[in-house]
């Protein structure tokens, strides 16, 4: 059990760590493609879609994983996995693949840190 606490705790830590970093990094991203000196367009619904899952989701993910790993986890797998069904061509991109990567070790803290339900009959 001891093992487990500790084991827990050093995968929310990194898991956080590397939250902030892709958090920086979206935030980076949006403030360059807003603010940029090249024009943006987006060309149909699945530019559209694909802005709502990456970075969108993503960061909306990893926020939310701060107070709720298990949902946050989840937005953010169910997002990058959204932009993947898109975009098979990001598939093997490593810059967005790592940014499931927090989603991913949210999503197991949350399932190492649960509490078994107790019936009393």
């Amino acid at each position: 059990m001891k093992y487990k606490n500790q084991l827990t705790k050093v995968i929310r830590i990194v898991a956080r760590a590397w939250a902030v970093l892709g958090i920086a990094f979206l935030v980076f991203m949006i403030w360059g493609h807003i603010f940029g000196s090249e024009p943006q367009q987006i060309n149909g619904m699945n530019d559209v879609l694909s802005l709502a899952f990456f970075p969108t989701g993503v960061l909306i993910g990893l926020l939310l994983a701060w107070r709720w790993d298990g949902l946050g986890g989840i937005i953010t797998i169910a997002s990058m996995a959204g932009l993947y069904i898109l975009r098979p061509d990001l598939t093997f991109d490593l810059f967005t693949l790592a940014l499931a990567v927090p989603g991913v070790l949210f999503l197991v803290y949350w399932l190492l840190n649960r509490q078994p339900k107790v019936s009393v009959s």
